[in-house]
């Protein structure tokens, strides 16, 4: 059996958040996730650390329900674990580089190229993530990823409904990338009762085209979305 980590680190000094306008307000841009390390709380000496995180940088759980118009009222301490843990899930192999766009039909050529059986999850493999290009290229990891965009997105959840899937990995930084032509966003859309497991890593040293999927975010309750560990096992 061998066991394959598809999950980011998290680290000071993570770039994040800098193609989203919007998220500049928050008090956390540009740097997601911070860890201070404080002796204050005892007096043994012992360390502690407090973790300060945005909910989306690194690897996440994302759950209908941080959308208010997706109806759909799941949150993270309430998710069937059954959907995450010791799933069998297939590769999707979409090979892309630089501001490349996952078309429709590549993902459809893809999928059924593929060996895969009723209600897989899906692990949509590019090749992104691989390699520690998160760390190389910094902000340009989130900045230059390839993407989704809203055809491919629809098409996706097209696949997914017919094959009764109802999970999917994606290793883009984010589905929802910019198109830097028309400057308009698009790519990512999730349906009732489905769970999406976004920026996850290192998928080219799965070797095998069929494996187990384990994915844990935060029991946090009334949460939506979360940093969370994902694990592929090749048996």
């Amino acid at each position: 059996m061998k066991i394959i980590d598809l999950t980011a680190p998290l680290y000071n000094g993570q770039p994040g958040m800098y193609g989203f306008g919007g998220c500049r307000t928050a008090p956390t841009w540009p740097e997601p996730f911070k860890a201070t390390e404080t002796m204050s709380y005892n007096p043994d000496g012992m360390r502690f650390n407090v973790y300060t995180i945005f909910c989306e940088p690194g690897t996440r759980f994302i759950l209908p329900s941080f959308r208010k118009d997706y109806k759909d009222d799941v949150t993270l301490d309430t998710v069937d674990i059954n959907k995450t843990i010791l799933r069998d899930a297939v590769v999707i192999d979409v090979p892309k580089g630089d501001d490349e766009i996952v078309q429709a039909d590549e993902l459809e050529a893809a999928f059924k190229k593929a060996p895969v059986k009723k209600g897989d999850a899906l692990i949509i493999r590019t090749g992104w993530g691989d390699n520690q290009r998160y760390f190389k290229i910094g902000r340009l990891y989130q900045e230059n990823s390839p993407h989704f965009n809203n055809a491919s997105a629809e098409k996706l959840m097209e696949l997914m409904q017919k094959n009764g899937s109802d999970l999917w990995t994606y290793d883009v930084e984010s589905m929802n990338g910019l198109d830097k032509k028309s400057l308009t966003r698009g790519g990512f859309t999730i349906r009732a009762g489905m769970v999406a497991i976004g920026g996850v890593v290192n998928c080219g040293a799965i070797t095998k085209p069929r494996v187990k999927l384990i994915a844990a975010g935060l029991k946090a309750k009334g949460g939506h979305m979360s940093p969370c560990t994902v694990v592929a096992i090749e048996e």
